[in-house]
């Protein structure tokens, strides 16, 4: 019985082989079953895609990954770029102001541009009294105290603390933040001061009849060192120069939107500028110090050396003599 059972099994084995084979010659030569193998194929389609569903899906979700970290880079670096080229547009209306009086100069030294580095808000001090907001720079970027800070509205503020890797902006609007200006349209110098409210400045110390008007766009002038000159800065909002007032009350909004602060560019000034802002600096903090080393350089210089031993000793007579005379006479 085993052994006709296998015959059997063997033989059915046989004839279904050759039958296969003879259905796949001929399916090739004459597509006996391609109306078949088309509605079976169309039958098992969705079971390929649950079969196929769990990789698809994990291949998917990285390249969404992928994609998406390749956008957010891509952005940021277009934000900084755009950022950059708007900078560049800041100064076009001063330099036209400036070009149409200075025409006649030829063969005048062009300013280099100043080298600028993108920066990220990260945090916005929440102190009412101190108007400041850390950046993600610090010294391992190069970045110093009172290096200017501007945007692609106009200059922002300045850094007054500096980490290794973040900074604090002191915002011009800060009530302890001032800096020189230049009324664009007649280009009378005045004083812009931080008011504590965020975005507004106050024009001040200037005479009634001062010849500002309401519009009038406030540019910096570059005086002290700190701002270069023909960045925009603010707009002049409002003017009072009501009987009784002893200086004329001016308010202005800077430019720069300095309540919704996301990316910024640092400045750094050319070398003789930064090197003379930190000589002020030094003098202005230890003068006390420079003072003392200019009296001990001073008494070192009065003290004779051993070269000059001799000298001294060899002179007393005749400056004793000399003295003599002098008495004498």
């Amino acid at each position: 019985m085993q052994n006709r059972s296998g015959m059997s099994a063997n033989i059915r084995f046989a004839l279904v082989g050759m039958l296969s084979l003879v259905l796949i010659l001929l399916d090739s030569h004459f597509e006996l079953f391609k109306d078949l193998r088309y509605h079976i194929e169309s039958y098992l389609t969705p079971v390929y895609y649950i079969a196929d569903a769990p990789v698809s899906l994990a291949n998917d979700a990285n390249e969404r990954f992928r994609s998406y970290q390749e956008i957010a880079d891509e952005n940021r670096l277009l934000k900084y770029q755009l950022s950059e080229i708007r900078v560049e547009l800041l100064r076009y209306d001063s330099v036209i102001h400036d070009n149409e009086v200075l025409r006649r100069l030829n063969n005048s030294p062009i300013k280099e541009s100043f080298r600028r580095m993108g920066a990220e808000v990260m945090r916005v001090d929440t102190n009412p009294f101190s108007l400041t907001v850390m950046i993600n720079r610090g010294a391992k970027d190069g970045v110093y105290e009172g290096q200017p800070v501007i945007n692609e509205q106009g200059i922002v503020g300045q850094i007054i603390s500096v980490a290794n890797s973040t900074s604090r902006v002191l915002l011009i609007s800060d009530q302890n933040h001032s800096i020189p200006v230049v009324v664009m349209r007649n280009g009378i110098r005045a004083i812009a001061t931080g008011t504590g409210i965020v975005n507004e400045l106050s024009i001040v110390n200037m005479p009634r009849n001062v010849d500002i008007q309401v519009g009038d766009l406030l540019i910096s002038s570059g005086l002290g060192g700190i701002f270069p000159s023909g960045y925009p800065v603010a707009r002049v909002t409002n003017f009072d120069r009501r009987e009784g007032l002893q200086f004329a009350e001016i308010k202005a909004q800077p430019l720069a939107t300095l309540d919704r602060l996301k990316y910024m560019l640092l400045l750094w000034l050319p070398d003789s500028d930064q090197e003379t802002i930190e000589e002020i600096r030094a003098v202005s903090e230890n003068s006390a110090d420079v003072q003392q080393s200019v009296k001990e350089k001073t008494i070192q210089k009065s003290i004779p050396t051993q070269n000059d031993k001799s000298l001294v000793t060899g002179g007393s007579g005749n400056n004793k003599e000399s003295v003599g005379d002098n008495h004498d006479h």
